[in-house]
């Protein structure tokens, strides 16, 4: 997620996206592309494909804090100087887009004729570089739209040997990308890689493999660098966006000198704990949503994601999570996906829902009602459909809470919820709505709803990605069956690491709550590097005072304070901690106190990442913590 602000954050797991490359005539490659644009594959583009031809001698380097030790020369894999479309090692250059998958995203080599590869770009101190000029367009295409392009060095039967080497380094200008080296374990597509921040003149950046990550939405393996395949360069963003990437002096190295110490170890130093002197609410929604919103849980990364295609999750799931001792089910869909038909625009816009809409909230209503759950239908997408350039396409999310509405009018049960949308940044193109302008559109979705159902309890989250500061800026809205929800992941480091989603993929084993013992002087120990954003290093310098339970708890203090002072109930709807690279006994006691500070606080709260397999299992561990079945 791409913001500066991430006191409220959102995780949120990429799509898988399994799809053929549109690749560039005379590259001779064939590939299949990733959830980033990606390719694994191999070449013909050069002789002796996939050897295992290291070059050079050997040298002496001496890594900051550690003993001397025997690295290998640096490995010059294209300096771009012969224009040419082979790497100075064994293999091809490649290029992909998203065409085959119904994208119109563009790619050129400077030069070129066609999608021919040529390297013709004005080079960094010297004669040549590789630049293509680009553009993304969604198309057709469901997700964020892709490119790319990338040297294959090897093959399945003969893959390339970097194990005795410490990074990659390059210099660059033009967009931002992201640097990745496919292995030959990954068969899903989810490989290894860093992203890097645009550059508007030349940058240098080296790139330990230590910082290499997948991005989580696959089988996690092994990175193993004695089976390179290729080494490659995707994009992705926005319909619309246009512009260059140089690269030169492409080289493995193969050491990388520690530097001196870049964070501080620092004594355990809460913030003082604030004070509320009452937490009592008189609302009569503020009981129903403890006794119905609580001890909740999220269905993520399937109807959000993708239209339904059959039921992943079913009844049985339902009862699982009822066993395990969830009293309440958020079920995130995309509805607008499910928009059958329209006509007319402007105050003429008319649309249908498609039947499999109503097939998957019946079900869910019906199986939730029977095993003793309540239900929140929430509006939940990231295919950005509502742009505020266009208002037919607000008009159309209007309409649809409309027909669900109307929809469950006659359906009697008190517990079933309907959550506006979520996250409103996620959902919009371009520009996002401020709080003034989504208020407005909340306003108009409450009156669709209303016109034919004044019963049921709608659920609204403001601006900032539901954040906190949003929230307590708030004037209620003039709709009285109204319940409030916030999302806190903090402390975000902790809750993020080894979330590539987050720009976090590197990171790993930061304690919680912050501990000096577990701390170290140097970003490098803890995955961190100077590529993420400001705000994520900023947070690891302030942890010994963020990373604590004094810090967490008064950030949702502000939350029931304002719920207090406006006599209106306060829920957190999505709260908890990735577990890519944390620690178990770290995560048990973030839920231990994040749930003991909801419970203080008379707060009802819905998890996000799923604790349950499929199996019903949810880790003793974690069932303690939040106390499941009380």
């Amino acid at each position: 997620m791409k913001r500066s602000n991430v006191s409220s954050s959102l995780c949120i797991l990429f799509p898988l996206l399994f799809a053929s490359i549109a690749c560039s005539s005379n590259s001779n490659h064939n590939g299949q592309s990733t959830s980033t644009g990606g390719s694994q594959s191999t070449s013909t583009g050069g002789s002796d494909a996939g050897s295992n031809l290291q070059g050079g001698s050997t040298s002496t380097t001496t890594d900051a804090g550690s003993d001397a030790q025997t690295a290998p020369s640096d490995l010059l894999v294209d300096d771009f100087e012969d224009g040419d479309n082979k790497p100075l090692i064994p293999g091809g250059w490649y290029s992909y887009t998203d065409g085959s998958n119904g994208g119109k995203s563009t790619l050129t080599f400077t030069g070129a004729t066609g999608s021919a590869i040529v390297m013709n770009g004005p080079g960094y101190e010297s004669s040549k570089s590789l630049e293509v000029s680009y553009t993304l367009d969604q198309g057709t295409y469901t997700y964020a739209p892709y490119l790319g392009f990338g040297a294959s060095i090897g093959t399945a039967a003969a893959p390339y040997d970097l194990s005795d080497y410490a990074g990659i380094s390059y210099s660059y200008q033009g967009g931002a990308h992201r640097m990745r080296v496919e292995t030959a374990e990954v068969t899903d597509y989810d490989v290894y890689g860093v992203d890097v921040p645009a550059a508007t003149s030349w940058t240098t950046v080296t790139l330990p493999f230590a910082n290499f990550a997948q991005q989580g939405w696959g089988k996690k393996v092994e990175f193993n660098l004695s089976h390179v395949l290729t080494l490659s360069f995707a994009l992705t963003g926005s319909t619309g966006d246009t512009g260059k990437l140089q690269i030169d002096n492409l080289k493995v190295v193969g050491a990388i000198a520690h530097g001196g110490p870049d964070m501080t170890i620092n004594p355990v130093s809460p913030p003082a704990d604030g004070v509320l002197t009452s937490t009592a609410i008189t609302n009569p929604l503020q009981a129903k949503a403890v006794k119905y919103l609580t001890r909740g849980y999220n269905i993520t990364n399937w109807l959000e994601q993708a239209k339904f295609t059959g039921f992943t999750y079913d009844e049985s799931y339902v009862i699982k999570l009822s066993q395990a001792g969830f009293k309440s089910l958020r079920l995130p869909i995309d509805l607008d996906l499910y928009v059958a038909t329209t006509s007319g625009t402007g105050s003429s816009l008319s649309i249908t829902a498609s039947q499999d809409l109503f097939t998957i909230l019946d079900s869910f209503n019906t199986w939730t009602k029977a095993h003793g759950l309540s239900l929140t239908i929430d509006y939940h997408q990231y295919s950005t459909l509502l742009d505020l350039s266009k208002p037919d396409t607000v008009a159309t999310a209007i309409q649809l809470w409309g027909k669900v509405a109307e929809h469950f009018a006659g359906e009697a049960r008190e517990d079933l919820f309907f959550e506006l949308l979520n996250e409103p940044e996620l959902s919009f193109a371009g520009t996002a709505p401020t709080q003034t302008q989504w208020t407005s559109i909340a306003e108009q979705m409450i009156a669709a709803i209303r016109a034919t159902d004044k019963t049921h309890t709608i659920i609204f989250g403001d601006v900032q990605w539901y954040g906190i500061a949003a929230l307590a800026s708030l004037t209620p809205l003039t709709d009285t069956n109204v319940i409030y929800a916030f999302h806190d992941y903090e402390p975000f480091i902790f809750t993020h690491q080894g979330a590539s989603w987050a720009n976090m993929g590197s990171t790993h084993d930061i304690p919680y709550p912050y501990n000096p013992d577990r701390w170290s002087q140097y970003y490098s120990d803890l995955g961190f590097s100077q590529l993420m954003g400001a705000w994520i290093l900023g947070q690891a310098q302030s942890y010994y005072v963020n990373g604590t339970h004094s810090a967490v708890r008064n950030q949702m203090l502000n939350a029931k304070r304002w719920a207090v002072t406006n006599n209106v109930p306060v829920i957190c709807n999505e709260f908890g901690a990735y577990d890519g690279t944390s620690r178990l006994e770290d995560r048990v006691r973030y839920y231990a106190d994040v749930v003991g500070i909801f419970d203080e606080l008379a707060i009802p709260w819905q998890t996000w990442f799923m604790l349950m397999d499929a199996n019903g299992t949810v880790i003793p561990e974690y069932a303690g913590a939040m106390h499941l079945g009380q």
